[in-house]
């Protein structure tokens, strides 16, 4: 009888070892994910990133944003062309701005400062080096792509893809010419205004990529 029983039961012994397996592997998973920070808007007193079906600008990061539409729409208003830049050098701009709605900047805006990668800061030197700045070339006043950044007050990054530093890596051409200067249409009676002072920071950034000194 007791023969008859371990029999009966060694099918289901012979699969402890791969339930127990599976088991620490599942507890491994969950104790993985539960390592890995949870993202915040660094940048927005710490706010835990959200949907933001509205956003008209920027519009990749609607799923989880940092940023809604009425901040976006305040400092892209400060964001003005350099003379004689092209589309290219624009876009270059425009997609930095945009660091402010990413869900991960807290891994790129750290102590109060944007890191930006030099690849990034080196391929919009480029497209922006014929652009004026008091009527001198933007490729005459810097030598590179890392001179044109600490310029702007960043801090750069040397690693390419780096998750610590901004890139557009993620994104193609198609979606970088969806961003929008501003839109002059829109009135400022329409804009719910955050607290002008959480922006500020923010405001001043645009104001010096348009190469105008806070």
């Amino acid at each position: 009888m007791a023969q008859e029983l371990i029999l009966t039961l060694l099918p289901f012994i012979s699969l402890l070892p791969t339930f127990v397996l599976t088991s620490l592997d599942v507890s491994n998973t969950v104790s993985s994910l539960s390592s890995k920070p949870v993202p915040y808007c660094s940048f927005f007193s710490n706010r835990v990133p959200s949907s933001q079906p509205a956003l008209t600008n920027c519009t990749w990061f609607k799923e989880n944003s940092c940023c809604r539409d009425n901040e976006v729409h305040l400092i892209f208003s400060q964001v003005r062309p350099l003379i004689g830049s092209s589309a290219e050098c624009t876009r270059f701009f425009n997609t930095l701005m945009c660091y402010v709605c990413s869900p991960l900047k807290y891994d790129f805006y750290r102590n109060e400062r944007l890191h930006v990668c030099l690849s990034y800061c080196d391929r919009m030197y480029k497209a922006c080096a014929t652009a004026l700045m008091k009527g001198i070339s933007v490729g005459k006043l810097y030598a590179n792509g890392r001179e044109f950044c600490l310029s702007r007050r960043f801090e750069t990054n040397d690693i390419d893809n780096s998750s610590l530093c901004f890139s557009d890596d993620d994104l193609v051409m198609q979606t970088k010419n969806q961003i929008k200067i501003s839109d002059n249409n829109m009135s400022s009676t329409n804009i719910d205004r955050p607290n002008f002072f959480k922006l500020f920071i923010v405001i001043c950034l645009a104001a010096m990529l348009s190469f105008i000194l806070c």
